[in-house]
């Protein structure tokens, strides 16, 4: 590697030591006082072992240790303008807020400027910190589901029929399986699992609901596997920023959708998670509906 590579690699490194001494710094990391001395003394290059540590306790991506290449994600842009806002919302200073998060302040600076891929885990930690839902930090659009922990469950094998509701504030919503939610215009009485009580102001003037179990991780942190969504089956028109369940290789799937000709572009929220493209002319009709609802499985 040539030498100027390498002395970047190491003024990276030395940002991030920020008035500690290097005995101090390398305690906390975790890595071998002695070892990194030699290097810095000799304008060597830290292994990739300690280059990891570094990255890891940090919380940082390795990437930008190594190249010092920025994200260059427009979602990542948004977490961040999102995160500085709701600091700034709170009267916090970055060193307040770094605290709270137990992360260096230099380096909460480099996530609010974007320049950094914010991991599942951190988007978590921001938004409890900050008491501010995943998905207000993930999108512009505003909230994109309606949340609500107080959703009921209704045992079939208790309830042999759509259970009673006592007062108007809720709509009883069938909850089944996948591919019954997806492939079924009618949903036999035999079929359901349970039942699932929407708020009328989410449900609104619709009839055609249905409500299933998330596979996959895709769409975390907003939804999780196992989480029960609500379906609106009569609502397949592609929106912007909006979120639709997809009932792919046998499981349904939560996605942003983007069609382009007889393509149809998953887009997932979890930056981890990969695009997926379903060929329409091989599965014609893969969007089961928009998903207005949310309730945690917990």
């Amino acid at each position: 590697m040539p030498k100027s590579k390498i002395n970047e690699i190491l003024n990276r490194v030395l940002a991030l030591q920020a008035g500690q001494s290097l005995a101090e710094f390398c305690q906390k990391v975790g890595l071998s006082y002695e070892n990194t001395k030699k290097c810095i003394q000799r304008n060597g290059l830290p292994d990739s072992e300690s280059l990891s540590k570094i990255a890891e306790y940090f919380h940082m991506d390795l990437q930008w240790l190594i190249s010092g290449t920025e994200s260059s994600s427009t979602l990542n842009q948004i977490i961040a303008r999102k995160i500085k806002v709701s600091r700034i919302s709170r009267g916090w200073s970055q060193e307040e807020l770094s605290v709270k998060l137990s992360l260096a302040p230099q380096v909460l600076k480099m996530y609010e400027q974007g320049k950094f891929r914010f991991s599942t885990d951190l988007i978590q930690k921001f938004s409890q910190i900050l008491q501010v839902h995943p998905c207000e930090l993930l999108t512009d659009a505003g909230p994109l589901l309606v949340h609500s922990p107080q959703l009921k469950i209704f045992q079939t094998t208790s309830t042999q029929k759509t259970p009673q509701i006592s007062g108007e504030d809720f709509v009883s919503v069938p909850l089944t399986e996948a591919a019954i939610a997806a492939g079924q215009p009618i949903i036999p009485q035999e079929s359901i699992e349970d039942f699932v009580l929407l708020h009328i102001r989410a449900a609104g003037k619709r009839s055609n609901l249905v409500a299933s179990r998330v596979d996959g991780h895709s769409m975390e942190p907003m939804l999780h596997p196992g989480d029960i969504v609500v379906i609106d089956r009569d609502d397949k028109k592609i929106v912007k920023n909006k979120i639709f369940a997809i009932y792919h290789e046998g499981g349904l799937t939560a996605k942003f959708l983007e069609r382009k000709n007889d393509l149809l572009i998953l887009r997932p929220l979890n930056p981890n998670a990969e695009v997926q493209i379903i060929y329409l002319n091989e599965n014609p009709q893969p969007i089961v509906g928009k998903i207005i609802g949310a309730w945690k499985d917990l």
